[in-house]
């Protein structure tokens, strides 16, 4: 007689991310996970309460898979590994991404690279509230990048139909159209980013001295 696993947050929150990112993020109840796993939904409720208690589950996976800094590390290397992380994340799981979209990081296990982050921001000259904006800063537009990369993935993304616009009104926008990759303009946002920290923080260490 086979044996049955046993009924854990783990293994409901991975069934979670299978189904979203087969089904997309709407296919996300209690009671479609419940049938996933080939169990009464109230068997779940001990583990995952309600649907943001699996949202919040999905991030803290998410985030465990991307490997994010969990000891210090200069704030460059956190920016560009964050970014690399989210890339990876919308890209092999495009339904689940949606859980870092609509609920804050919860918990100690999901927020331990940020303390990461915000550590290493203060050691370079931020004070706590403005490595705080820093952080949020950075996180606004990697899930920007993850959102679009996400729908690339499904096969959802359209793009602006340039070869119908004028050539005459819109003689730039034409001439790039043939060459432009999404990596471009994402490292270019990224590079931005960074040059933009470094120099609040540069401007912090003139007015300092």
């Amino acid at each position: 007689m086979l044996s049955v696993p046993a009924l854990t947050r783990d293994r409901i929150l991975r069934a979670a991310i299978q189904l979203a990112d087969r089904e997309g993020p709407d296919s996300i109840t209690l009671r479609r996970i419940a049938a996933e796993l080939g169990v009464h939904v109230t068997s779940l409720y001990h583990h995952v309460p309600t649907r943001d208690a699996v949202t919040d589950g999905i991030v803290e996976l998410l985030l465990e898979e991307a490997k994010l800094p969990l000891h210090e590390v200069a704030w460059e290397t956190w920016v560009r590994a964050f970014f690399d992380a989210i890339g990876t994340i919308s890209a092999t799981h495009p339904g689940a991404f949606f859980a870092l979209q609509h609920r804050p990081v919860q918990g100690a296990r999901a927020s331990a690279s940020f303390e990461v982050a915000l550590a290493a921001f203060t050691r370079a000259g931020f004070s706590p509230l403005d490595a705080y904006a820093a952080v949020k800063t950075v996180s606004w537009l990697a899930l920007a990048i993850g959102v679009e990369n996400g729908m690339r993935s499904r096969g959802d993304m359209s793009e602006t139909n340039i070869d119908e616009l004028p050539a005459d009104a819109f003689p730039i926008l034409r001439s790039i159209a043939p060459v432009t990759t999404p990596e471009e303009p994402w490292a270019f946002g990224v590079e931005t980013i960074i040059d933009g920290l470094r120099a609040q923080l540069d401007r912090r260490s003139t007015a300092g001295g």
